[in-house]
């Protein structure tokens, strides 16, 4: 039998001959799928790869296909950085490649690499082979191009990646990237904002190359998509404090607000109204009392578009509302509003019935939000009970209506109810005083579904630890709790043999 050594040569041989490369790369790959790790690590490193690269150099597909299998496998089988530090020449030579097959081969070896800081160092000094990771974000094929994305999006996490990407060769190729189309782009556009997110000295230094002054101007585009694509990318940068605070010293937000309010552009608010109210949803997550005193027309359109007939709309803006009311700060804000966030919850109730079963889980969700709350601070739960009394004469009477409902994603949004009630001491004192709540919670037959088995449980733990509810039911909810959310009792039946 021969030597690895041997058998290395042989093929090596047989690679330089035209008519015996496919066949040769066949062999290769049967050889290594067939072999321990061990093994095929040794063979990796013996076998002489730029042979196999040659092998891309050539208009047949199946040897093209065949050399990019082989090539992975036994480049799988290197240590991290030796690749790259070995074939980095080749590896960009495949990121040029005509074929797709060949370039997500060399993206997909170089993504394997950088988890290793002296790799990813490596290839940020190999400026050639970074500008050609970076042109791949504007390659047609989506694939290709994510890949690429993947990348930079890891590299430019790292002060040198960063650095380099902002370099003036790094520059000149985004520009090149730009330029290709709207789609390329965009995408570039996205790991910008991606990258920016992460740091306000990441920011800094990408805001230094004026690409946010580029991404902002297209906000002015005739093409409403791009117009909407970039509203989507700039809520991801707000997410930040730091670009927050960019969006509104740049008069980003009142440009975005401007935009739903032209009615002479109905397109345009078609669509860009749910990217924008999602957009300024996040940011009233995050400071509600900033924006409601800067942008208080935001909060009016939220709560007339309840009642806007659309839809899509209605959804987003129940999603938007339940955003801003999840918080302390946010529900505080609202609570601000006075008789507005009234009509806006009573708008909600009203509207339930009349829901197609996703919009209303929306609608139970939202008030789910605005009636959660995470710590009993007294003004909070003041805010919460007042907005419960909205809910109709009967409000306990409505909301298990739903968490008894047959169908079990609405049965899980109105226990989400019930679990925000169980939550606080009047929602406490409230299932309390509904007759025969606490025995149908108490009963397991009436849940089959695992999600509302964990809910019901949820909400009985937090019920076991009041001090609500009088002693035997307190020993009961406790025991629910001990017995764990799947329990299942056991009837034991005993059969006596008698004489017939």
């Amino acid at each position: 039998m021969a030597s690895n050594e041997e058998w290395c040569s042989e093929v090596s041989s047989k690679l330089q001959r035209e008519d015996l490369r496919i066949s040769t790369l066949n062999e290769i790959k049967e050889h290594f799928s067939s072999i321990p790790q061990l093994e095929a690590s040794k063979l990796a490193n013996i076998l002489s790869l730029p042979l196999v690269f040659d092998c891309l150099n050539d208009t047949n597909s199946e040897q093209v296909d065949l050399a990019c299998e082989v090539l992975s496998l036994c480049m799988n089988n290197l240590s991290l950085g030796e690749s790259t530090n070995k074939y980095d020449i080749p590896l960009e030579r495949a990121l040029n490649h005509p074929y797709t097959s060949v370039k997500l081969m060399a993206l997909g070896e170089i993504y394997r690499n950088i988890s290793k800081e002296e790799s990813l160092v490596d290839i940020c000094k190999r400026m050639s082979l970074f500008t050609s990771i970076l042109k791949c974000l504007g390659d047609n094929d989506i694939a290709v191009a994510k890949r690429a994305f993947d990348i930079m999006c890891v590299i430019g996490l790292s002060d040198l990646g960063l650095k380099t990407l902002i370099s003036s060769d790094g520059m000149k190729v985004a520009h090149q990237v730009m330029n290709v189309n709207e789609v390329a782009r965009l995408r570039y556009y996205e790991m910008v904002i991606n990258l920016s997110k992460e740091s306000e000295s990441n920011f800094n230094l990408l805001n230094s190359t004026g690409v946010f002054t580029d991404i902002i101007e297209e906000l002015k585009s005739n093409d409403v998509l791009l117009r909407m694509n970039v509203v989507e990318l700039l809520t991801q940068l707000g997410l930040s404090h730091h670009g927050f605070i960019f969006l509104d010293k740049s008069g980003v937000l009142g440009e975005l607000f401007a935009m739903i309010e032209d009615e002479e552009q109905p397109l345009t608010v078609q669509l860009c109204e749910p990217g924008i109210l999602k957009f300024f949803g996040n940011m009233a997550r995050n400071k509600p009392i900033e924006l409601l005193s800067k942008y208080p027309k935001f909060f009016d359109r939220l709560f007339s578009n309840l009642e806007s007939g659309n839809l899509t709309i209605v959804g987003i803006s129940l999603d938007t509302l339940g955003t801003i009311g999840l918080s302390g700060a946010g529900k505080c804000a609202l609570q601000s509003t006075g008789n507005r966030i009234t009509y806006a919850i009573k708008t909600v109730i009203k509207l339930l019935p009349s829901l197609p079963t996703e919009v209303r889980i929306r609608a139970l969700n939202c008030l789910e939000n605005l009636l959660s709350v995470t710590e009993t601070v007294t003004d909070l739960t003041q805010i919460t009970r007042k907005w419960y009394l909205m809910f109709g004469d009967e409000p306990m009477e409505l909301i298990l209506r739903y968490a008894k409902n047959p169908f079990s994603e609405i049965k899980l949004a109105g226990l989400g109810l019930l679990h925000a009630l169980a939550n606080q001491t009047w929602g406490q004192e409230e299932i309390n005083n509904t007759p025969g709540l606490v025995e149908y919670l108490l009963d397991r037959n009436t849940e089959t579904v695992k999600e509302c088995k964990e809910m019901k449980y949820g909400i009985i733990k937090l019920l076991a630890n009041s001090s609500i509810f009088d002693s035997p039911t307190t020993n009961r909810l406790r025991e629910y709790v001990k017995e764990g959310p799947f329990y299942v009792h056991v009837i034991t039946e005993i059969a006596f043999e008698g004489n017939d």
